[in-house]
């Protein structure tokens, strides 16, 4: 394995070969190569028209990191490097089946990033392309439907997600070791997190990375009526901004970081970088909504039960709020029972069943999903609120957890 392919992350490389031999991504990346196919890079001509290509001669420093990435990720095809005229943090990459690979910036992200907080950026658009992302585009792939329903069942649904998520991982990881250091790799996802410049805020990476353990303790929710599954952690794209850094953290720490940056490789092996990373991307993994075994099972009853009494807590179980319980619990049929007495029964029950059996993260996750059945119609009334607190308590939470995550959704990190 070469230097470049060790910093692949082990979830990235797993979840890929499982995901190109299934049938329904097969066909669905077919159907992708067909609807696309034949219109060239049309992201190319719009950049051309009303962004700005940085040559070597407009932008010599941006054309030195873009050098300097290529040659430490070994990548020698052509590459384009844009700036567009906007306000955001934000940087893309973009390929075609012939023609250059396009890298764009925002002028924001040009004016405000050092160099070697450039390279670190840079280095994660080009490991996109090294590591060949691109071979399973998200979201389409996930989401692609014909008259027959989406091509990919909703297990592999998630599993396209989580990939994708370990795939920013591995980006990241290209971008470190195109900066040569952890700091201004941290810095920069800082800086896109808050879209401040260094001369604004102080960085702080210990405070930022501390976000973390409130994202176990108080997972997001959503205070606004949207599709039922993008309220759902798992549907993203991208791990949250303090997950990166911790991740980015640990393999500063790592032996295939000290290798690939040419130091004496003494530090943490592939196991431990792996097992702390997956730890805490975990917070954006409700596996317990598709797992089949015992304690998924108890924990998806609870937050049936749950989801009905605080939907019923102000006497009217919303249409929203129906869909939202089944698209949390994959059925297409959720029956909403007459005697809700008998429901909030077994639900004092099993909170305690799974106050001793469910570890924390778990009975967090399913303060979560109940806050998302209650935020569906767009209000939590102080009935659903009293409800929730109940189950919170119940299930060894603290209620604080609720009024944290609605504010949160109010102003997502992501």
């Amino acid at each position: 394995m070469s230097r470049v392919a060790e910093i692949q992350s082990r979830r990235d490389r797993v979840l890929r070969e499982e995901l190109v031999t299934d049938w329904g991504v097969k066909h669905a990346l077919k159907k992708i190569d067909e609807r696309t196919s034949g219109y060239g890079l049309r992201t190319r001509r719009s950049l051309l028209t009303n962004a700005l290509r940085l040559t070597k001669g407009i932008a010599p420093e941006a054309h030195r990191s873009l050098a300097a990435c290529r040659e430490i990720l070994g990548y020698d095809r052509p590459v384009e490097l844009y700036v567009k005229p906007e306000p955001m943090v934000q940087a893309f990459c973009a390929r075609s089946v012939s023609g250059p690979i396009i890298i764009g910036i925002s002028s924001r992200l040009l004016e405000t990033f050092t160099d070697a907080e450039l390279r670190f950026v840079i280095g994660h658009e080009l490991g996109h392309t090294v590591f060949d992302h691109f071979a399973i585009p998200m979201p389409a792939t996930a989401t692609l439907e014909d008259v027959g329903g989406k091509f990919v069942s909703r297990p592999v649904s998630l599993k396209l997600y989580l990939w994708c998520r370990a795939a920013e991982v591995t980006a990241d990881r290209a971008g470190v070791v195109c900066a040569g250091q952890v700091e201004p790799a941290a810095v920069a996802l800082l800086k896109i997190a808050s879209g401040l410049g260094a001369g604004v805020i102080k960085p702080d990476l210990d405070a930022f990375v501390s976000q973390i353990d409130a994202l176990h303790a108080a997972p997001a929710a959503c205070a606004d009526e949207r599709d039922a599954e993008h309220l759902l952690d798992c549907f993203d794209t991208h791990p949250y901004s303090p997950l990166r850094v911790r991740a980015l953290l640990a393999f500063a720490r790592s032996q295939a970081f000290q290798r690939a940056t040419g130091k004496a490789a003494d530090g943490i092996d592939e196991s431990e970088l792996e097992r702390i990373v997956e730890h805490d991307l975990a917070v954006m993994e409700p596996t317990y909504l598709e797992d089949r075994n015992e304690h998924s099972e108890l924990m998806r009853r609870v937050l049936f039960c749950a989801g009905v009494c605080v939907a019923a807590a102000n006497g009217d179980i919303a249409p929203t709020e129906l869909r939202a319980l089944r698209a949390l619990l994959g059925a297409k049929n959720v029956d909403i029972p007459e005697q809700l007495d008998a429901i909030r029964k077994e639900l004092v029950e099993r909170v305690a069943e799974a106050r001793d059996k469910v570890p924390f993260l778990g009975r967090a996750q399913i303060v979560q999903h109940a806050t998302i059945v209650a935020a569906a119609d767009g209000v939590v009334e102080q009935s659903e609120l009293d409800e929730l607190t109940k189950l919170a308590q119940g299930l060894g939470v603290d209620p604080q957890v609720i009024d944290h995550t609605l504010a949160g959704a109010a102003a997502p990190m992501d």
